[in-house]
């Protein structure tokens, strides 16, 4: 099983919901649960959604396109989504983009104008509810981890902002002090280099 970024939280699900049967899993910029950085983030994305005037709280949905909404959230995501030295050696350059303003103008705002934003509040809410109980403890955390049989291969980036190469790392950590009878199973970590943060590791880019 292959998992960028979300589909990472939805390989591990499945190799901890189903160890028998899951025989590897790539983790690509993504993570085992939704951790307390990433929930931050998710939350700042929900609240530009909702304050746009579309939104109804009666019927818990939007009514209209919340032109507003999607220009707060993709320009937030715009901080988030690649890392912190894209800006400051100005790598968006060699993309073709003039500044950092060029940059969210024309890659992040068109990306997100129209886009559902009932299904980018399913998805945040989704994301936000993955695996969190492996947060609540460490016991909990090396447990389901290690109850995984499948070889994993995680490859985080070194920039990203919010399934961090510290969690990737750690959880590394405890899949290499598995206790299984195949000698074959192995956990490998290789990080990617790159100032696009969490982007480095779309396959479509």
């Amino acid at each position: 099983i292959y998992g960028y970024s979300m589909g990472g939280l939805q390989a591990y699900e499945w190799s901890m919901r189903y160890p028998n049967d899951v025989k590897r899993i790539a983790v690509v910029c993504g993570a085992s649960h939704c951790s307390e950085i990433n929930e931050v983030f998710l939350l700042s994305l929900e609240a530009a959604l909702l304050a746009d005037s579309n939104w109804c709280d009666d019927f818990q949905k939007f009514m209209g396109h919340p032109v507003k909404g999607l220009r707060a959230f993709a320009t937030i995501y715009a901080g988030w989504g690649v890392g912190m030295s894209y800006y400051t050696t100005k790598a968006y350059q060699n993309a073709g983009y003039k500044s950092a303003n060029d940059f969210v103008q024309r890659s992040y705002l068109p990306a997100f104008e129209n886009a559902d934003a009932n299904d980018l509040l399913a998805q945040i809410r989704t994301w936000k509810n993955a695996n969190i109980s492996l947060r609540e403890s460490e016991k909990n955390f090396q447990r389901a981890l290690q109850g995984i049989k499948a070889n994993v291969l995680l490859m985080p980036c070194d920039t990203d902002r919010y399934f961090t190469i510290e969690a990737s790392q750690h959880e590394a950590e405890v899949l290499t002090r598995r206790n299984t009878d195949d000698a074959r199973v192995v956990t490998m970590f290789r990080p990617i280099q790159s100032t696009s943060g969490h982007r480095a590791g779309d396959p479509h880019r």
